[in-house]
């Protein structure tokens, strides 16, 4: 990994920190702004549903694969759902090749966790036959540009790709599963649109979506994924301490700007049309 001292430098740390006390971003946003997302889905051909997201500077690609396999003894008419993510080196010096490092697994978990608490994949849905054949489904994040955040921008990614998911719908026969003809498309597997609100934390300052240069001198950050009435989960990572006052002040802003950002974003429209 890159040393980051030599990507940011003592001056522009200070900057920072001094423009944040005084309620200022090195961006002109203000404490509590998003910078603009970009959402295009259905851009790999290949792929049973896709998505290119864009926060910023930030940049993910993410695409739907399947499998038909047996059910996990214990979930035997529940389908499985695994997301991963990868960083590309082209996408920042601070990315290296190999084997997935700690924030490839952190993008992965964290996005995973709050789209799996919030019981947003109907598994039941992408059940065949029960005991017999379930679908399972990979969704895949590729960091093309890392510009800071790429959690709430995977997060978007992950669900506007599975809104568009056109999966070939299967039925059980004698011979197995075949194709019905017909297709599982995102509206019947999603239940609900679990957002991650992302805050960074430098000294006693905290502000929403940090950009990269905000990233590299973060203390810590913490991820609030929320649905529309309810917290799905909340992810803490550095050194920073929040304190329980808050993580609460933080938890009612998550609500206040998913809704907005729910609002502005309008994930259902990239839902597949099947004539």
């Amino acid at each position: 990994m890159m040393d980051i001292k030599r990507v940011i430098s003592t001056i522009e740390k200070s900057y920072i920190e001094d423009n944040l006390k005084k309620e200022k971003r090195i961006d002109g946003r203000g404490l509590w702004e998003y910078r603009d997302f970009n959402i295009t889905t259905d851009t790999i051909a290949a792929a049973e549903g896709s998505s290119d997201v864009s926060l910023g500077d930030t940049r993910i690609l993410t695409g739907i694969k399947y499998d038909i396999g047996e059910p996990y003894p214990d979930m035997p008419d529940e389908g499985v759902c695994s997301i991963m993510a990868e960083l590309l080196p082209l996408a920042s010096p601070l990315f290296e090749r190999g084997p997935p490092d700690q924030q490839s697994i952190e993008l992965a978990r964290v996005v995973d966790r709050g789209i799996r608490h919030a019981n947003c994949i109907q598994t039941k849905r992408l059940c065949i036959k029960e005991n017999e054949a379930v679908y399972i489904v990979f969704v895949d994040m590729y960091v093309i540009n890392h510009g800071g955040n790429m959690i709430d921008c995977g997060g978007v990614g992950c669900l506007a790709a599975l809104i568009s998911a056109h999966i070939p719908e299967g039925k059980w026969t004698e011979n197995g599963p075949e194709w019905t003809g017909g297709y599982i498309t995102g509206k019947d597997i999603i239940s609900d649109l679990p957002l991650p609100i992302t805050f960074g934390k430098i000294g006693d300052n905290v502000f929403l979506d940090p950009c990269l240069p905000e990233q590299l001198v973060s203390e810590g950050r913490v991820t609030i994924s929320v649905t529309e009435n309810n917290v799905a989960s909340i992810q803490k990572s550095g050194v920073a301490t929040f304190t329980p006052e808050e993580i609460k002040m933080l938890s009612k802003k998550a609500f206040d700007i998913a809704k907005d950002l729910r609002s502005q974003l309008n994930l259902w429209q990239y839902a597949t049309k099947i004539e």
